[in-house]
């Protein structure tokens, strides 16, 4: 009999067994805590994201309080920042931010965050953030310029890993963008006179755009936002990404203006200095009935460019230079200098035609935010962004606390990097 060695096998066995079952809990021990580490990273990418999302609301919410605050008065007068001369070209940031004047033409704000209050520029030791980028205007160039904000940072007394120690936990930023210096898509009644209308002579965005919405007209009124015209069926391609970019800070899919008892389509604000708005309100003129002498197509393109050149630098009564109409009176005198007396059509003409669809303040416009959450032990190390957009109207109805009337938010919708 041999039970020695029996029972060496058996142990042997025993051995590998325990071996085996030490090696499964290892790998066990090692799964659990990897899961559990991926599991915390992930708890912690979540929470970082809900940071950033609640400092994105936050920028929205002090962007509309700007708003509201600033051009909550009917005597309030806004514009685009270009009317103080910044000249239409691709490093041009702030040409497009909107400003609110009061209407002796002494500027109140500008409403961006982190805004100088003398200049359309940032403070100084800001950082900077791109609240219109490629996506909405595609590369920067004259007409299509990216349009940047400052980062706020968002600064806590302590943390508990420094206790009274201030930290930077993120940043906000936000942007208010005038969409009643734009020229509208759809134009809800009551009309002054006519809908504004797109002018184009060649194959450019502009004619693209025009043409699209042409097709589709009785789709465009369900539309909520500017981006939905690449939703409408375009079988002949005309509607594509590129063709809003290019018109973006030139069209708007509506604008309503209050006039104290009800919101009235069809009307523009003529503070801007764009030639591509120049251009659609003389065209405009061209379709209301009954005028004397109708625009030629080669007119229209020139003196809409010789009205964005000049109207920085023009001074009268109602305009300071380097600043906003703050009548239309004013802006009637100004196009006096582009169709003189003894041309045909005169400046009188043409205001008699267009005059009751013009005003020098905006009641619809468009706030950007974006919002980062921050490592607090590593106030530089961005560990989640967001973005989000609203549209917003000023109503007949009166704001609380004596703000004139008051700014509701009437879209809503979260940007993703496809989207700025």
């Amino acid at each position: 009999m041999n039970f020695p060695s029996a029972h060496r096998r058996r142990s042997g066995f025993a051995l590998i067994i325990t071996l085996a079952l030490l090696g499964l809990l290892v790998l066990a021990v090692v799964a659990l805590s990897a899961l559990v580490r991926v599991g915390g990273q992930v708890s912690a990418a979540g929470t970082y994201q809900v940071q950033a999302r609640q400092n994105a609301l936050l920028g929205l919410d002090v962007g509309l309080g700007e708003l509201q605050r600033h051009a909550g008065d009917d005597a309030g007068i806004t514009a685009m920042a270009g009317v103080t001369g910044i000249t239409a070209n691709a490093g041009s940031t702030t040409r497009h931010w909107c400003g609110v004047w009061r209407n002796d033409g002494s500027l109140v704000a500008w409403l961006a965050s982190g805004a100088q209050t003398d200049t359309a520029a940032v403070q100084a030791g800001l950082s900077t953030v791109e609240l219109v980028g490629s996506a909405s205007v595609g590369a920067a160039a004259a007409n299509s310029e990216h349009v940047i904000a400052g980062r706020i940072p968002i600064v806590v007394p302590e943390i508990p890993a420094a206790p009274g120690v201030a930290s930077t936990v993120g940043h906000y930023a936000w942007l208010v963008i005038d969409e009643g210096v734009k020229t509208p898509a759809h134009s809800p009644a009551p009309l002054p006179v006519v809908a504004p209308v797109i002018f184009a002579n060649a194959t450019n965005a502009q004619s693209r755009l025009r043409d699209g919405l042409a097709a589709y007209a009785a789709n465009v009124p369900r539309l909520l936002t500017y981006e939905q015209i690449a939703d409408l069926p375009s079988p002949a391609a005309v509607l594509t990404p590129s063709t809003l970019q290019d018109n973006f800070h030139h069209t708007t899919l509506r604008s309503r203006f209050s006039n104290g008892v009800q919101l009235k389509g069809g009307m523009v604000n003529v503070n801007t200095n764009s030639a591509i708005f120049w251009r659609n309100l003389l065209q405009t003129y061209n379709i209301v009935p009954g005028i004397a002498a109708p625009l030629t197509a080669a007119t229209v393109s020139a003196r809409g460019t010789t009205m964005q050149n000049g109207v920085a630098a023009y001074a009268t009564a109602g305009k300071l230079p380097n600043g906003p109409f703050t009548s239309v009176t004013a802006f009637g005198n100004y196009l006096a200098t582009v169709f003189p007396a003894t041309g045909s059509p005169t400046a009188a003409q043409i205001m008699a035609a267009i005059g009751p669809m013009l005003t020098v303040r905006s009641d619809s416009f468009r706030i950007r935010a974006c919002g980062e959450a921050a490592n607090p032990a590593d106030p530089a190390r961005i560990e989640a962004t967001a973005c989000c957009e609203a549209v917003v109207q000023r109503t007949t109805e009166p704001a609380p606390n004596g703000q004139g009337r008051k700014f509701v938010i009437v879209y809503f919708r979260w940007l993703g990097p496809d989207d700025i």
